[in-house]
């Protein structure tokens, strides 16, 4: 897990709040996790010839540091946002506070909702199991 998400409320509004707060020095050691996980991806690589691993490393050294800049998954919640407005789907998704959001700390609207698995939740709502 990269992060943990506490509810808050705003001081001015008292709208209740979802803030999703990085762990502490997980930006610091992920350098030093991707050089590991590659190091030893490569290393598999060379012992085994029919299988390769490298993908593996491949994908997560670009991306890792990408999921750890909070202000990127604001950007992105809010372009998802508006692609779900143009299209019509009845689907929301919570209005980023991007005076409350940095880097490690990404702060939004909360919306109540249930777990897929809660079937009562599911047809009190209208929405089809399928």
């Amino acid at each position: 897990s990269l992060a943990q998400v506490h509810v808050a409320y705003c001081k001015e509004t008292k709208k209740k709040l979802a803030v999703k707060v990085q762990h502490r020095g997980l930006r610091e050691t992920s350098a030093g996790d991707i050089y590991a996980v590659t190091r030893v991806v490569r290393i598999i690589d060379s012992l085994l010839t029919n299988f390769t691993f490298g993908w593996i490393a491949d994908e997560m050294a670009p991306q890792l540091p990408k999921e750890l800049d909070f202000v990127r998954e604001g950007k992105n919640a809010e372009e998802a946002a508006g692609h779900v407005e143009k299209l019509g789907l009845p689907c929301c998704i919570p209005k980023i506070v991007w005076k409350n959001t940095s880097s490690r700390v990404l702060t939004m609207e909360f919306e109540d909702g249930f777990k897929s698995t809660d079937v009562q939740s599911l047809e009190a709502s209208g929405l089809k199991k399928r």
